[in-house]
């Protein structure tokens, strides 16, 4: 790490080796577990590539490819944590922190909620806010002044807490921002996930420089009771895609063996269906205590 400490536990190294990629180790804190780079990639690193024009709709490592042209998959899937969302809070005040394109925003405002979103990249700002005019913001969550003036009944952020370098600071601002009783809600990826262990250093979720920590059940745990959340509810996230994007990234898992089996999927019959499929993440609920 840059500053030799864990982003969790502030345990010092040495950390346990997991593996290496693109110039970073992927190691693991003795103390407390969790999994991250090291060293820790620097804000001004981060935050340049979540403002480059290619993240949202480019063609490399990072960043979100087809963005756009998934957007019936998303709300697809975003309907299912609206769903869940309202099995503890039926309607209020919703605030999205990394709304890229404004998915989840729709699916909140359909759902009655009074949605908000922020993220850091403008050209999904202004993709999200001419959607939502009034609704979505640039900026960090500290940043922003508009988001400030409000409480929220529920903080949603989808992807979002496995690119945070300091992930304490975002839960104490969150909590500022929260109603007594309020609920964050996180999908993240879960490296002990059977997919995480079955896919190895292969793994879809290791997306590097911007993924600079990897949790599970016990490390998120332990995050948000240090930030004053009790969890509530943690249950496997699932995800829906087209079938040949689902076929391609199980190609490039399996390659070079997956080159003697047809690509079957792009048939007229199957390359428009979608499926609801795992991505090795979890969805965290987690109530503000007192």
């Amino acid at each position: 790490m840059a500053d030799g400490s864990c982003i969790l536990c502030a345990q010092s190294g040495p950390f346990r080796p997991r593996g290496a990629k693109d110039g970073y180790g992927i190691e693991e804190c003795p103390a407390c577990g969790l999994v991250q780079l090291v060293p820790t990639p620097t804000a001004e690193t981060l935050r340049a590539l979540y403002e480059g024009e290619s993240y949202f709709g480019g063609d490399g490592d990072t960043g979100y490819s087809q963005y756009e042209s998934q957007e019936v998959e998303y709300l697809a899937t975003f309907r299912e944590d609206v769903r869940r969302i309202a099995e503890f809070v039926p309607s209020g005040r919703v605030l999205e922190v990394g709304c890229g394109y404004g998915y989840f925003l729709q699916c909140a405002l359909d759902a009655g909620y009074d949605a908000y979103g922020i993220d850091l990249s403008p050209a999904a700002v202004k993709w999200a806010a001419e959607r939502h005019p009034g609704r979505v913001f640039c900026g960090l969550l500290e940043e922003v002044p508009q988001i400030q003036d409000q409480q929220y009944d529920v903080i949603f952020g989808s992807h979002l807490i496995e690119h945070l370098t300091e992930p304490g600071a975002f839960l104490e601002t969150a909590s500022r921002l929260l109603r007594p009783g309020g609920l964050i809600v996180l999908v993240t990826p879960n490296i002990k996930s059977l997919l995480a262990r079955v896919s190895g250093s292969r793994w879809v979720s290791f997306k590097i420089p911007e993924h600079v920590s990897y949790y599970d059940p016990a490390t998120i745990t332990e995050l948000l009771s240090r930030g004053g959340f009790a969890v509530r509810a943690t249950d496997p996230a699932y995800q829906y895609y087209a079938l040949p994007f689902v076929a391609s990234r199980v190609r490039e898992l399996l390659h070079p063996v997956s080159r003697l089996v047809p690509a079957v999927e792009n048939t007229k019959l199957l390359r428009d269906r979608r499926i609801r499929v795992t991505s090795g993440s979890m969805r965290v609920i987690a109530a503000l205590t007192p």
